[in-house]
């Protein structure tokens, strides 16, 4: 079998895997007895208690920190623990910089929805993504930043 063919589907099998995490992450920072919690409701909700009150010039994150990506280490050091495990090295490297990627560009997208002037304001799928967080910041829905797969899987999308 060529094993190029291969390369498509870990690549596939870890966007879905990497986006569950993100998910989860971000889900399970709203459990009320979440001890992530604190840092992501407690702090950056309080910030952006609204979708009407979303927007600023900076972006600032809960706990005086600028960045999202506290309530995903966690459970990104798991998945790429469970992919040094499970792949053989050239997939675990590539799925591992799939998912560095991915968690860049959701930190990145996510401090791009809270600031006035961005880059991507005359985007209308960022636009239209920019409301689903919004939304998010009013009710318990919308828990991914662009790509609403697994809120639709757990009924979690608006």
């Amino acid at each position: 079998m060529n094993e190029w063919i291969l390369i498509p589907i870990v690549l596939f099998g870890g966007y879905y895997i990497t986006t569950l995490v993100l998910w989860f992450s971000h889900w399970f920072a709203h459990i009320p007895r979440s001890p992530l919690r604190g840092f992501h409701v407690l702090g950056h909700h309080a910030i952006y208690p609204s979708g009407q009150e979303c927007l600023g010039k900076r972006f600032i994150y809960g706990a005086g920190r600028h960045d999202s990506i506290y309530i995903f280490l966690p459970w990104i050091a798991a998945e790429t623990f469970a992919i040094w495990q499970f792949l053989r090295i050239e997939f675990a490297l590539l799925v591992t910089i799939e998912a560095a990627l991915l968690v860049w560009g959701f930190s990145y997208l996510h401090e791009q929805f809270h600031l006035i002037n961005s880059r991507h304001q005359n985007s209308l799928q960022f636009l239209n993504a920019r409301n689903h967080h919004f939304k998010h910041h009013d009710e318990n829905v919308n828990f991914s930043v662009l790509d609403h797969f697994w809120d639709r899987v757990f009924d979690t999308a608006s």
